[in-house]
């Protein structure tokens, strides 16, 4: 027993401090502190008891909710959000029945958030919710409406078959016009928020839209959203129909607006 416990001892005694990782751990952070601008986080410098701190920041985030509200406003009881595509004709169905039989029926009972989903086998969606983004900066949110509407009516000619062979610039200049003509804003100025940004030396900058539908397609990715239209009922994914009329959805939302169904 005794060989025993002193084996025991000398292996504890040979065991490496449990703090000690902790130490290195902090040790390495600390030496690893000046290497992040190196790669490519956003730092913040900020004054703490006498030193300068040096916060990260992480990638770029949105400072405000991102979606464009319709009815109701942030007190109504039911929020109901639909990830939509400018080219997809189900999203425009939808788009049609809930702005102008739904929305209205509710009013302020119901507040209805459009989200911006591009589907990659519609090459050209990206295009057209830029420009409905430059039109929302330039001319507000009821300009965006106004747009939104016009573009949905006017979908077919976006489709693939009629622009197949419609070049990047092209197909601006088309959607800027739409948007001067449907929701009062600057041709010139859409013209130039879907410009190329150009910075030296680099060759993959997007336009000034960019960044705030990254920001959808993002929310859209952890959100679990694919196909458009889809719906979210208070932020749960709901099972929902463009195909649906003004019936089908009152006997939908009427539980969940009038507080029947907790």
């Amino acid at each position: 027993m005794l060989h025993g416990a002193s084996s025991a001892s000398s292996s504890l005694a040979r065991a490496p401090s449990p703090v000690a990782p902790l130490r290195r751990g902090r040790a390495a952070a600390s030496r690893s502190s000046s290497s992040v601008r190196r790669v490519g986080v956003r730092t913040r410098s900020r004054r703490v008891g006498g030193t300068v701190a040096v916060v990260a920041m992480g990638p770029p985030m949105p400072s405000r909710e991102i979606g464009r509200a319709l009815g109701g406003d942030a007190t109504a009881p039911v929020t109901l959000a639909c990830w939509l595509d400018y080219a997809c004709p189900f999203s425009a169905k939808f788009f049609r029945t809930m702005t102008t039989e739904v929305v209205p029926h509710y009013g302020a009972r119901l507040r209805f958030v459009f989200y911006h989903q591009v589907q990659p086998w519609h090459p050209q969606s990206t295009m057209l919710h830029e420009a409905a983004i430059a039109t929302r900066a330039l001319g507000g949110v009821d300009a965006f409406w106004k747009f939104s509407a016009a573009l949905f009516a006017a979908q077919t000619e976006y489709f693939d078959a009629n622009v197949y062979d419609t070049s990047r610039s092209a197909m601006y200049a088309k959607l800027a016009a739409l948007a001067a003509a449907s929701a009062g804003v600057d041709e010139e100025e859409v013209m130039k928020m879907l410009a190329r940004t150009e910075i030296a030396g680099e060759l993959n900058t997007g336009n000034a839209c960019t960044q705030e539908l990254k920001f959808h397609v993002k929310l859209g990715r952890q959100t679990g959203i694919h196909v458009s239209p889809t719906t979210t009922l208070n932020g749960m994914v709901c099972d929902t129909s463009s195909g649906w009329d003004l019936e089908k959805w009152r006997a939908f939302l009427d539980p969940h607006v009038e507080g029947t169904d907790a």
